[in-house]
């Protein structure tokens, strides 16, 4: 059993991955930062759509969307 932090890379495989140039990561490494840039970026999502819907509500309740409206209104009409 081991006892250390060190990533396994087995022997038959190929596993390194480079990113760029200068770094060879393994694939345990290569996937702990995809997991986190993919956390990332969904938070960033999500905080993303939160605000423009908060954006929409905000601009119909004080009336900076009733010109919008209205030239629905009147082209459906």
């Amino acid at each position: 059993m081991r006892h250390d932090n060190s990533v396994r890379r087995p022997s038959l495989a190929n596993s390194k991955i480079t990113t760029d140039k200068t770094a060879s990561l393994s694939i345990g490494d290569s996937l702990r930062k995809a997991k986190t840039n993919l956390v990332f970026s969904r938070l960033l999502l999500g905080i993303l759509i939160v605000l423009a819907v908060t954006a929409f509500f905000v601009a119909a309740y004080m009336g900076y969307a009733d010109p919008l409206r209205d030239y629905l209104l009147r082209v459906v009409s």
